[in-house]
């Protein structure tokens, strides 16, 4: 506890506005300010503490150059918003808010604060030009959290009474978002089209998700456009879907998908489409690896086939096995043999020659690699 506060607020004025000591670090004085604004909330003086706090952050033109760096302090912009929503009113903290913006100094932590603070005043249209203005000053992503929150907060104010206007937050929303952060906002543009708006829509955002995820969310994605194609249009309209997303995916997410396939064909008694669809999904089910797949083949021909079936299944599984046995030994050879080759000793390497001369090493004299015949 301070036993003279007199004092210490001289003392922080001093160093804080007068500058009577030359700090190598901007951030130093910035946590002078803070002590300053801290000892006056122990002293519950509240108005003094946001006087303070306000004033730090504003550089007067006869600032030293080692000084100036004030008004971009984290520290205390962090330190001036809380207590501007705590203490000053609606007004003073707005324009705390638009004065970090405009000077670039906000994160996206302050907007989605800001955005939260405004609806919670009931200042909802406000709140989206707040959660606005984050966009457009941060990239992904930073961004994601605001864009977010942004749909999220729109989708609870409106619902579907503005559907054109969410399409457009939808769209710029994942014009601009990457690969790896869009599986969300489909999967929200997605329901939004589904509860509000037209099932072609719906279907249509999942078709894109399907194009635009990364590659190991690829089938995940493709399982729930089928599944929403199919409760919506009926199974024989994912057909199309099946055959595009098994050309898409690489061969072991592929496979299983034919094994859905064949699954779906086989449910409405389309066997011989089953078969061939077990078929082709074989060339990218490796026999050793993929035991799942050819048990399941198995057990479909016992179920739906008959003897010539049951061969030519079997007929299948060597060639692909072959085939894969064929690739595994292409790529062992290209992977160096010559770097396993030990290197020969010389009576190894005589032996060698004498071996492919015809010829017997001579068992006289101290060198047992000489040969008959050489010098």
């Amino acid at each position: 506890e301070c036993k003279d506060v007199a004092k210490a607020r001289d003392l922080l004025d001093r160093v804080c506005n007068r500058y009577v000591y030359e700090f190598k670090n901007v951030d130093d004085l910035a946590e002078c300010f803070a002590a300053w604004v801290e000892l006056e909330l122990r002293e519950e003086a509240w108005d003094e503490a946001l006087d303070i706090i306000r004033s730090s952050v504003v550089v007067p033109p006869n600032a030293p150059k080692w000084a100036r760096g004030l008004s971009k302090s984290l520290r205390l912009w962090d330190l001036l918003l809380d207590l501007e929503e705590s203490l000053g009113t609606v007004q003073s903290t707005k324009d705390a808010y638009n004065r970090a913006i405009e000077q670039k100094v906000a994160t996206p932590l302050h907007i989605l604060n800001y955005a939260t603070f405004l609806t919670e005043q009931k200042y909802f249209e406000e709140s989206f030009s707040a959660y606005e203005r984050g966009v457009e000053l941060f990239g992904f992503p930073g961004v994601k959290l605001i864009w977010k929150a942004y749909l999220e907060s729109f989708l609870k104010r409106y619902g579907g009474t503005k559907v054109e206007r969410t399409r457009d937050l939808f769209q710029r929303c994942l014009e601009a978002c990457p690969a790896e952060d869009s599986t969300e906002f489909f999967l929200m543009n997605g329901k939004f089209e589904e509860e509000h708006g037209l099932t072609k829509r719906a279907l249509g955002v999942y078709r894109q998700m399907c194009q635009k995820v990364p590659p190991e969310e690829k089938y995940t994605a493709y399982q729930l456009f089928i599944a929403k194609t199919s409760k919506y249009l009926g199974q024989t309209a994912t057909r199309d879907i099946y055959q595009n997303a098994i050309q898409d995916l690489e061969d072991g997410p592929a496979a299983q998908l034919c094994l859905d396939f064949a699954d779906m064909e086989t449910s409405l008694q389309e066997i011989d489409r089953a078969r061939a669809v077990l078929t082709y999904g074989a060339q990218m089910a490796d026999p050793r690896r993929n035991e799942e797949y050819w048990n399941t083949w198995n057990e479909f021909e016992i179920a739906h086939g008959n003897e010539e079936t049951f061969r030519e299944m079997l007929r299948v599984k060597r060639s692909v096995e072959a085939s894969f046995s064929t690739v595994n030994y292409n790529a062992a050879e290209m992977s160096g043999t010559a770097s396993k080759t030990e290197a020969l000793s010389n009576e190894d390497a005589m032996k060698m020659i004498a071996e492919r001369e015809g010829m017997e090493l001579s068992q006289t004299g101290n060198n047992p690699s000489s040969l008959p015949g050489f010098v």
